[in-house]
């Protein structure tokens, strides 16, 4: 006989309870850390692309413009 809904539920929210014991979080300070090395890192890319966008729209007026 299949399970139902519910008893399929109450197991999966079992399993995850289980799965989330066996996670190693990250200290305050790795996760800081992280962080800024993510928000740096977006912040550099976004310049990045910025610059590559600028010079590329120059790029193509100049050869839409003749």
């Amino acid at each position: 006989m299949s399970e139902t809904i519910v008893q399929k539920s109450s197991r999966f929210l079992r399993e995850v309870w289980i799965e989330l014991h066996k996670v190693a979080w990250p200290t305050w300070e790795e996760l800081k850390s992280s962080t800024l090395v993510v928000v740096v890192t977006v912040f550099l890319i976004a310049i990045f692309i910025g610059i590559v966008d600028f010079g590329l729209s120059r790029i193509v007026r100049l050869v839409f413009s003749l």
